[in-house]
């Protein structure tokens, strides 16, 4: 099967406001320091062409190996992606043959050390492996446990989830518009584990919700590549993150998938396979129906 290529020549120019001030005001301390990180974002219903959900994620990290993997779960076949050496990598999100889709990102605000101490749940893999909805997923309470967010869509929902220390988490849901997220907690209840926030998680944020607030026409999968290409803010805080530094926080890959009410989804994947492959990263896009097919 060809890869389709994306669209080329788009063209991404808008007015970005700062929001250091907001923090400030707020109270809280806005960091400069080079987080690993993700930016995620959904759209569904009367956002898209067609109705259905599109959601992606960039994955931002320091420079790692990577694969694009096919699995079996306990209930459904799922390919993700998966980060790390060449030793070991774990699994950061994918899409499942039953139409749902979980991607997660790195709550910074808590310590590594404290978020360590929860464990390991396998929470994406439990969730790609027996869901075939956003509601199925969120009955899975007993791994929403270990801090961390999780955005998540089928064709009817999209929806985040965030987890905070002492078993306090919360989700938010949306029909017929979008949600974003990057690394810190938005929600009432959970803002309390908001220490500090790096500049990077902030400005991400304030961009991908100004380009989802924009005017525009409904969503496809094309629109919402085109804004995890986004480089306004610069080498650490853009929603593309090319890095200010060899070893750096880099954006390393972007898988996007576009779920269609009466047919398999199509999958957007850009990815670097290896460390030192920044700028020859492979682009090509799957349907569902290829991928997953009939047993």
């Amino acid at each position: 099967m060809a890869a389709k290529l994306p669209k080329e020549g788009r063209s991404m120019k808008f007015s970005l406001k700062k929001t250091a001030w907001a923090l400030a005001a707020a109270g809280l301390i806005l960091l400069p320091w080079q987080a690993k990180a993700c930016t995620l974002f959904a759209a569904q219903g009367s956002a898209v062409e067609g109705g259905g959900a599109i959601i992606v994620k960039n994955r931002d990290e320091h420079p790692m190996y990577q694969e694009m993997r096919y699995h079996q779960g306990h209930v459904y076949r799922y390919y993700g992606i998966y980060g790390g050496n060449e030793d070991h990598m774990s699994l950061t999100g994918g899409v499942n043959e039953a139409g749902f889709a979980v991607f997660s990102a790195v709550a910074e605000p808590i310590p590594k050390d404290v978020r360590l101490a929860y464990g390991k749940r396998g929470t994406l893999a439990a969730l790609l492996g027996n869901c075939s909805s956003v509601k199925e997923a969120l009955e899975m309470k007993d791994y929403f446990k270990s801090p961390g967010f999780f955005l998540m869509a089928d064709a009817h929902e999209i929806a985040y989830v965030e987890i905070g220390e002492d078993g306090i988490w919360d989700i938010k849901t949306e029909e017929n518009g979008t949600l974003a997220h990057t690394n810190h907690f938005l929600l009432p209840d959970l803002t309390q584990f908001n220490h500090e926030i790096g500049r990077s998680s902030s400005t991400r944020l304030h961009c991908i919700d100004e380009l989802l607030s924009e005017p525009h026409a409904q969503y496809t999968l094309d629109d919402m590549i085109a804004f995890s290409e986004d480089e306004h803010d610069g080498p650490n805080d853009s929603i593309w993150r090319t890095g200010s530094r060899k070893d750096g926080v880099q954006t390393l890959a972007t898988i996007g998938v576009w779920f269609h009410d009466d047919a398999k989804p199509d999958i957007y994947v850009k990815i670097r396979y290896s460390p030192d492959d920044q700028g020859k990263e492979d682009i090509y896009q799957l349907d569902g129906a290829h991928l997953f097919p009939s047993r």
